[in-house]
Parts: C-alpha cells; sequence; structure tokens
C-alpha cells in the first residue's frame, strides 16, 4: 500500500491516447496541488467514503470542480465529474442509504447526482473486492 501522505501519478495508454492519473491525499496540506491539477484534467474521480460523507476536503473539490467546469465549457470543452464511494464493505454500511446520504449532501453543494435526475455518477467501490473497479 501507498502512504497516505504521498501523491501518485500513473500514466496508461488508451486507443485514444495516453491518460495520466494524479492522485492527492485528501488532507489540506495537499490544496494547492488538487488546484493546480484542477486546471489540466478531463475528469475528476472524487473518492468520498461511506462511512464519512462529503468532507471540508470533499467540498473543496466540488468548488474547484465547478469553478473549472465553468472555465471548461467557456472554450468549449467538458470537464465530468465520477463519485467513488468506497468503504462499501465495512462493517455497519448500508450501500443504499450511504449512497441516499451521500446523494443529498453533493446536492446542497449544487452536484446532481443520476440519482437525482443529473449527470454524475456515483460508482461503490471495494479496496477489498475490487468490485466497482473493472
Amino acid at each position: 500500500l501507498e502512504d497516505a501522505d504521498e501523491t501518485t501519478t500513473t500514466d496508461t495508454h488508451h486507443s485514444t491516447g495516453a491518460v495520466t492519473f494524479l492522485d492527492t491525499p485528501g488532507h489540506a496540506a495537499f490544496k494547492a496541488m488538487r488546484e493546480c491539477g484542477s486546471h489540466c484534467t478531463d475528469i475528476i474521480v472524487l473518492v468520498i467514503a461511506a462511512d464519512d460523507g462529503v468532507s471540508d476536503q470533499t467540498r473543496e473539490v466540488i468548488q474547484l470542480y465547478q469553478s473549472q467546469k465553468t472555465l471548461s465549457e467557456a472554450r468549449g470543452e467538458e470537464l465530468g465529474l465520477i463519485i467513488a464511494l468506497t468503504k462499501i464493505d465495512k462493517p455497519g454500511i448500508v450501500l443504499e442509504t450511504a449512497v441516499r446520504n451521500v446523494d443529498s449532501q453533493l446536492l446542497e453543494y449544487g452536484v446532481e447526482t443520476e440519482n437525482m435526475g443529473g449527470n454524475v455518477q456515483i460508482i461503490p467501490v471495494s479496496g477489498i473486492t475490487g468490485e466497482g473497479l473493472e
């Protein structure tokens, strides 16, 4: 496992070209790095823990997404957002309840998930079983 305080970059290749993943920890100390990364991204995968819901860092990324989405649209580009809901197999987590809670919390910040009539997907994922990571 990687250190939770490290930023990682992974390059992979797709039929349409190279894809670079920039993974930053949610700690406030990495705010500037997330801001810089948001200026050159095509899609944001926002990781939200099923047991925690929307945190301060989640709100920060939502604000970055919303400001960059406006700039992208002005340039005729799209900026996508996907929610990866983690810790879904933690004892005591009821997936449907966790999704409903995150849907409501995100809506408070102007993010409309598919469950709420929008176009942002929530993908439940498990680091233990690999569910949702295909």
